[in-house]
């Protein structure tokens, strides 16, 4: 089993997935574009499986209406595999052009069987049933002239395993490449960021929260009045991180929940030192609630350091686009 194209797909999955967060994000700002590459992937994955099956077929066996459906079928697969290379480039917005081979093939379908009875209006093609096969046919492509009872005439013999094999070889190449454009694209983003640590944000919290937890503690006045400002210390780090992802372009709706579950704890703790009503939490809450507010900070710090780690020089290097393929992922 050949499933060359296919294996290419798994990693052009896998940079949009897990590589690169930031390009899955960008893509599926855009829905029309986002389902059109889902459907590409698919389709181009599939007719391999529908193409695969077909070279598998016995030869010996097959009747003639048989033989039809399997040259049609395979020819129909050729085709719609390219318009997903095609809308694939287009969905990724990579340009595309159209080998002349892939053009031939192309041209190959359309004559036997996407158009055969009025070919441009001009041609009228006839298959030979004596030379019909699972895996090869000939096909008389005839054109009318001016003469009366007069036409040229054209013999082509076909072997779809051959233009099966030129289509992936090309192919193979054609989706390297989209591998490659995708890579050197994640590359130059990273390069913005590789000195501008995420995670630094954090380093304003310490001080805040040791203050907090000091207030929590003490009956000392200055230290109660203080919250607030401690509070919107950390509150506004939370801001430098959100800002950083945005000019990242990296997605945190995965995250949504922290940020609200860290703002919340830490409005009932402001409520409570200002003596608001609109609390209902008490001293030994406050403790509690700070303490769970420090392990929300904790846990976007930790996003914050893996998102730097994925930035950093050495891991930008892993998708270095002068190597092949993952090489290195």
């Amino acid at each position: 089993m050949n499933y060359f194209l296919n294996e290419r797909m798994e990693e052009i999955r896998e940079f949009i997935t897990i590589t690169s967060p930031r390009k899955r994000e960008v893509l599926l700002q855009n829905n029309t574009m986002w389902d059109m590459l889902c459907s590409c992937m698919d389709m181009i994955e599939d007719m391999e499986y529908a193409l695969e099956s077909y070279l598998a077929e016995d030869p010996e066996n097959a009747k003639t209406g048989r033989k039809y459906l399997l040259i049609f079928g395979a020819l129909q697969a050729l085709y719609v595999q390219q318009d997903a290379v095609k809308n694939l480039h287009k969905a990724l917005n990579i340009p595309y052009t159209m080998d002349p081979s892939i053009k031939e093939i192309r041209e190959i379908r359309n004559d036997a069987a996407g158009h055969p009875t009025n070919r441009r209006n001009k041609e009228f093609i006839f298959i030979n049933r004596s030379f019909l096969g699972v895996h090869e046919f000939r096909f008389m492509k005839l054109n009318p002239t001016e003469e009366v009872e007069s036409f040229n005439s054209e013999d082509i013999d076909i072997n779809v395993p051959d233009l099966i094999a030129t289509q992936r070889n090309i192919f193979g190449e054609v989706l390297n490449n989209v591998i490659e454009v995708l890579k050197k694209e994640e590359m130059e983003h990273r390069k913005k960021f590789t000195d501008k640590k995420l995670a630094g944000v954090f380093s304003g919290t310490t001080y805040p929260f040791e203050k907090i937890f000091d207030a929590v503690l003490s009956t000392n006045s200055s230290r109660v009045r203080r919250v607030n400002y401690h509070v919107n210390q950390i509150l506004e780090c939370v801001e430098k991180f959100k800002d950083g992802l945005r000019k990242r372009g990296e997605p945190d709706d995965n995250i949504t929940d922290t940020y609200e579950n860290l703002e919340y704890v830490l409005q009932h703790i402001k409520a409570y030192f200002d003596k608001d009503n609109k609390t209902h939490i008490e001293k030994k809450d406050v403790y509690i609630f700070t303490c769970f507010a420090r392990q929300q900070v904790d846990a976007l710090e930790d996003i914050a350091n893996e998102i730097d780690e994925r930035y950093s020089v050495e891991n930008n290097s892993k998708v270095n686009p002068d190597h092949s393929p993952f090489e290195t992922l």
